[in-house]
């Protein structure tokens, strides 16, 4: 009988395998938090009165196609990160999760009452022939350009960096790896325009919201979720 893991240790693939067996929910609210994703894509669509919040500065920051090698990125990197967590911190990463739950949910409320459009660059990047110009295309094609404010990207992003200066087991060149990173991801929802400017600084402010309202959500749910065998 394999006696239950407290932590695993990363070279010892039977250690792993039982800490999965023992906090496999973990795992299962990782799923639930990619499954939250969708609900943003049932609402990208026009809703009553369609705001355009595009200020003076959207028209001087250049279309840099690139960038969307940046942008498209931070799905898998999330993961990564949040397993990191998993392995590191179960708590800490059980109020992650929570908590870039909330900040979903919160923008999603959001969206039917103030529905944005992003203008996009549609003929420029459906006629260039660039590799990087053919990949924001297919971006295109696959996500809408409306639920612009406050952006979901700029949330989790904001999230991201928050958590992993928490977590007392992340090394310090990974900490600012990942903030210089996960900035450099906010900053590509404008240069590819999939975003404008005042998108930034209300999904850093939605995100800011949902960090103090995670902690209690996340005790009851671990009270009454979490058993203390599987803590």
């Amino acid at each position: 009988m394999v006696r239950k893991p407290y932590y695993p240790s990363l070279s010892d693939r039977k250690t792993l395998l039982a800490y999965v067996h023992f906090f496999w929910r973990d795992i299962v609210l990782l799923l639930v938090f990619f499954a939250t994703m969708w609900i943003m894509q049932l609402l990208n669509r026009p809703y009553g009165t369609v705001r355009d919040l595009s200020i003076a500065l959207d028209a001087k920051i250049p279309l840099l196609p690139w960038t969307v090698l940046i942008y498209n990125s931070w799905a898998p990197l999330i993961l990564v990160l949040a397993l990191f967590h998993f392995l590191s911190d179960r708590q800490l990463y059980r109020r992650y999760i929570f908590t870039m739950i909330i900040g979903q949910l919160m923008a999603d409320l959001t969206f039917p009452f103030f529905q944005t459009v992003i203008p996009r660059p549609h003929e420029q990047v459906f006629a260039a022939t660039d590799i990087f110009s053919k990949i924001l295309a297919i971006t295109y094609r696959t996500d809408n350009n409306y639920c612009g404010f406050p952006s979901i990207h700029v949330i989790l992003c904001t999230l991201t960096i928050y958590f992993i200066w928490k977590l007392k087991e992340a090394p310090g060149w990974l900490k600012v790896t990942v903030t210089f990173y996960f900035t450099a991801v906010a900053i590509t929802t404008v240069t590819t325009k999939q975003h404008v400017v005042l998108d930034i600084p209300g999904g850093i402010l939605y995100a800011l919201v949902a960090i103090p309202i995670g902690i209690p959500v996340t005790r009851f749910i671990d009270r009454k979720c979490y058993r203390e065998t599987f803590r």
